[in-house]
């Protein structure tokens, strides 16, 4: 599929459209003075420097930059929430509901359902809000208001998911708790994962690896203790506690990007 990509796909990656261009001006005029701010900017340098400077670009935006550090604490928490419902849930249903585990297979559906939902919700959302600041001169710290809906969402599922499942209410109950609760999650996911692409427009894919990097040590240790966790305190109190840590990281740390975030970008160090 990769080596497909390079047959089917034209490339979007606007600084190097750009150094194609100039490259083809110089070929074109015969004028040497054609050429990007990144061909300036790179000089003389080796292919290996460039290389080893590319490769560590998202390392160096996770150390120094504190937008990204915060956003990838929200966006690796969330993401440590998901893989704890994903790598418990049908332990539920065999265990608690003694269902086989082909049945047990299907209540992932609601799972799909509630990102699916989200994602269909939440672009036209983000899209119809931007477009009502646009007489403000909208910044990109606009867009981390639109994050609480789906928090509001995710821990008032993971409640209803966690408390239906400890007194072994119908099925139906705790599916449409974890549909709510997976809605949420990927609806505070869309506005954050904007703000970095509109923050980091250069550098867009350093800045997500930066934050990738973080989710996927959360859905790494997090199913961990996972179960553990809900054979001592049951379901009911192991999701409260975590939606309680989840608002204590969900509800200050948007208010802080959103807040604050205009000037950190502007303290931040170079993304080169």
């Amino acid at each position: 599929m990769t080596v497909m990509t390079f047959f089917s796909f034209s490339e979007s990656y606007g600084p190097l459209i750009l150094r194609r261009r100039a490259k083809r001006l110089r070929q074109q005029t015969g004028n040497q003075e054609y050429y990007t701010e990144g061909e300036r900017r790179d000089g003389d340098r080796s292919t290996s420097a460039i290389l080893l400077q590319a490769l560590t670009r998202p390392l160096r935006l996770l150390i120094f930059h504190p937008i990204i550090q915060m956003s990838a604490i929200l966006s690796g928490f969330n993401y440590g929430l998901l893989y704890v419902t994903l790598s418990t849930f049908s332990d539920l249903w065999k265990m608690q509901y003694h269902q086989s585990v082909e049945i047990s297979g299907l209540h992932y559906i609601a799972c799909s359902l509630g990102e699916i939902v989200a994602s269909q919700i939440g672009g036209p959302m983000m899209d119809y809000f931007w477009r009502r600041q646009q007489a403000q001169n909208p910044t990109p710290e606009s867009r981390m208001p639109l994050m609480y809906p789906g928090y509001i969402a995710a821990f008032l599922g993971m409640l209803m998911y966690g408390w239906s499942a400890e007194y072994r209410l119908h099925w139906l109950v705790i599916d449409v708790g974890v549909f709510i609760m997976l809605f949420g999650l990927q609806l505070t996911g869309l506005p954050s994962t904007a703000y970095i692409i509109d923050t980091y427009a250069d550098h867009t894919s350093s800045a997500m690896a930066a934050q990738q990097f973080v989710r996927s040590l959360a859905a790494f240790l997090f199913p961990l203790f996972a179960p553990s966790m809900y054979q001592t305190l049951g379901y009911g109190w192991s999701n409260s506690v975590l939606a309680l840590a989840g608002l204590v990281l969900g509800i200050p740390l948007p208010i802080i990007i959103w807040r604050y975030g205009a000037r950190l970008r502007a303290r931040a160090v170079s993304t080169y």
